[in-house]
């Protein structure tokens, strides 16, 4: 199987949205997730919105043979006013804040279609959205949960910022994560 991984434009983002919210449904649908048709519609409302935040940056992992999209990676410049920083930044002293959210890279979502999940496509997708990131720090939200998902930040190197997060909204507990990338810029894609 050869994966190909394509960087994409907003315009581009746009044009593939079907394609990853295909992907987003079908990753996020099985247990612990337990993520319908509504959540699916949900994020392709959010996606059409972030794609137009400040340092958005997509990588779709597609597979070569069949030019089917199979996982995807995306997320853009944290900043304030933004729904996911401010909910974070209040559980910050200011401390944490100024360092983990001054120059972040929210990296908003990852997936993989579930038969393709194990390949070690996730951390290709996850290596090549922070490869270069000009921000000194990336964060992000996961279910505190164990999940594959949160294995491959541990294996990442992330680091465990805030346990026991409740988004206004959310019925599920999250774990705020941050990940130092000042050291890994000058890391090889793949490294």
């Amino acid at each position: 199987m050869e994966i190909q991984y394509l960087e994409l434009s907003p315009a581009s983002a746009a044009a593939m949205s079907d394609a990853i919210v295909r992907v987003y449904a079908a990753a996020f649908e099985p247990p612990p997730y337990l993520r319908g048709e509504p959540e699916a519609r949900a994020f392709s409302d959010i996606f059409l919105r972030q794609r137009g935040q400040a340092g958005f940056h997509c990588i779709v992992a597609r597979e070569a043979a069949l030019g089917t999209v199979v996982g995807f990676v995306y997320g853009f410049t944290s900043l304030p006013g933004q729904w996911w920083h401010d909910q974070v930044a209040q559980h910050m002293n200011d401390v944490q804040r100024e360092h983990w959210l001054g120059s972040a890279f929210e990296l908003t979502e990852l997936a993989v279609a579930p038969a393709y999940q194990g390949f070690g496509i996730g951390g290709q997708l996850h290596d090549r959205v922070l490869a270069g990131r000009p921000q000194r720090t990336a964060v992000l939200s996961t279910m505190q949960t164990e999940t594959n998902a949160l294995a491959l930040y541990r294996k990442r190197g992330w680091q465990l910022l805030v346990s026991d997060f409740l988004f206004s909204g959310a019925v599920r507990m999250y774990a705020i994560l941050g990940k130092e990338l000042a050291a890994n810029s000058l890391l090889a894609v793949g490294d």
